[in-house]
């Protein structure tokens, strides 16, 4: 039957933003609570940027980070642990909001 989900509500402050580079770098979510829910925003209009969670010595690479291709909106889950975001890529910024709920 059907599935009950939860709209994604973002919390307060909850947004940070990563500058998207050549070189892989780390940036601190702003997460509380579990279980929890990023939403990651790619406003760039040409550049495709790659993800990784972690901790913050977490690195990011093309062959095996999560591709977020221009223009797009993914909303995941991370696990309790997950303190960071990194990303490497050819230029733009990704935006990061966490928060509960899809």
């Amino acid at each position: 039957m059907g599935q009950n989900s939860e709209p994604f509500t973002p919390m307060t402050a909850g947004t940070v933003s990563r500058t998207v580079s050549g070189s892989s770098a780390a940036v601190a979510l702003a997460k509380t609570g579990n279980p929890q829910t990023v939403l990651v925003t790619s406003p760039t209009a040409n550049a495709i940027a790659f993800i990784e969670f972690g901790d913050s010595t977490v690195t990011a690479a093309a062959a095996t980070g999560l591709p977020i291709l221009p223009g797009t909106v993914m909303v995941l889950s991370v696990p309790p642990a997950v303190t960071h975001m990194a990303a490497i890529g050819s230029a733009g910024t990704l935006y990061v909001t966490c928060g509960h709920g899809q």
